[in-house]
């Protein structure tokens, strides 16, 4: 099996690191590296009525990079393709161009899952607060998916709004979201959160048919600072812009404005022009060593020897997901009883293996399986048996000093 760790320039200078926290970040490739410090040397310049080389260039490398984004996920077109600057400000921003369109009234549902992260339950509850709209949470089954009766039971006439994750940051579960289309009413807008989802599998917003999505560049191997949200072309038209500003707009007389057509109208102000060539570059690598099959490929073993390993371990540790490699992502979030999570993340850390503990941002899920927080290792294309076998030896170790 090739070792993709020579692909990435922090083992040259780590050759120890284990790093197991691709769920938070993603590591970045030398070729994504080095094609931005080539861009930013060679062609940077700000972007929209610029009429000099460099300009234009910049310009057409930040077009391209939508047309990447808009083929990576199977989107109509590259019209559909906003930039904003993380999933979290991508829903934001579509929450607040919801109420701004009148989408949403007093009583109104938005029906969630227990299993989101908060990006995807804040900026609801925010319109909550303000509208008077109900949250309303579904359950997941003893497999960890979607508990697909229970969301039955709580769709109704009032649910305006579905919106759930593709993929548990925490479980790893692949939701099965295919199903939902044809349980829910043609009026309903179908919001979902492909944040784990675009890192580990070929995500494609047309079999699925959601109405929205999101997602980030810094989980995808690019730069941090560029969120990514879809949305079919009618709606995004409808939509009024919950921003304004240069880039946004036609023109401006001082009675009024007129806002600018797709994308641009969802994209105020001066884009990140480098994040866009970063996310152009690390599609450019993932087809360069074969694509989701590599990435699949790759992960399978991995999750395979973590399941073996967790089967045989001496100490009563849990796993908050799924115990069959199918259907999931290599996200593994563990229950230690009897350490503290944050001792045990340090007692890592001092031997290099980078881990993260904590409630990971999905809190509602943490009361549901009725723990306080967990310690989670997340598999990359980079991550080898190696480091599997390194993590839960020093795990057994930790917990055998610190317990």
């Amino acid at each position: 099996m090739r070792d993709y760790k020579n692909d990435f320039g922090v083992y040259d200078t780590h050759p120890d690191l284990v790093y197991l926290d691709t769920t938070a970040t993603a590591l970045k490739p030398k070729s994504v590296v080095e094609a931005v410090a080539r861009f930013s040397t060679e062609e940077y310049a700000n972007i929209h009525r610029g009429a000099y080389d460099l300009s234009e260039a910049s310009e057409i490398r930040y077009e391209q990079s939508k047309k990447d984004t808009a083929h990576l996920i199977n989107a109509e077109s590259s019209a559909e393709i906003v930039y904003t600057y993380n999933s979290t400000y991508a829903l934001n921003y579509l929450a607040l161009a919801l109420r701004r369109a009148g989408r949403l009234a007093r009583w109104d549902r938005i029906l969630l899952s227990v299993a989101e992260h908060h990006a995807n339950v804040v900026p609801w509850h925010i319109l909550a607060e303000d509208l008077g709209i109900e949250l309303v949470f579904v359950d997941i089954d003893e497999e960890y998916d979607i508990d697909y009766d229970d969301f039955a039971r709580k769709y109704d006439a009032r649910v305006k709004v579905v919106a759930l994750t593709a993929v548990s940051n925490v479980t790893g579960k692949i939701f099965s979201l295919e199903k939902i289309r044809p349980m829910i009413g043609a009026d309903t807008l179908f919001v979902v959160d492909a944040s784990q989802a675009v890192p580990n599998y070929a995500f494609d917003v047309q079999s699925i048919d959601c109405d929205f999505a999101f997602f980030t560049a810094h989980k995808l191997y690019a730069e941090t600072g560029l969120g990514i949200l879809y949305g079919r072309e009618r709606l995004l038209r409808e939509l009024p812009p919950a921003f304004g500003g240069g880039g946004a707009i036609n023109w401006v007389h001082e009675e009024r404005y007129m806002p600018a057509g797709l994308p641009y109208r969802h994209e105020p102000g001066t884009p990140h022009i480098i994040g866009a060539v970063s996310l152009s570059a690390a599609i450019s690598y993932l087809d360069s060593i074969g694509g989701y099959d590599t990435i699949a490929a790759a992960k399978k073993p991995l999750v395979e020897r973590a399941l073996e390993r967790l089967e045989s371990f001496p100490y009563a540790v849990e796993l908050i997901g799924p115990r069959a490699v199918e259907g999931r992502a290599g996200v593994l979030s563990h229950v230690v009883p009897g350490v503290h999570l944050a001792d045990l993340a340090e007692f890592l850390a001092e031997r290099d293996i980078c881990v993260r503990v904590g409630h990971h941002c999905a809190e509602p899920l943490m009361r549901f399986r009725g723990v306080a927080g967990a310690l989670r290792a997340s598999i990359g294309i980079y991550s080898t048996l190696s480091d599997i076998d390194r993590f839960y030896d020093a795990l057994e170790q930790g917990i055998k000093t610190l317990g």
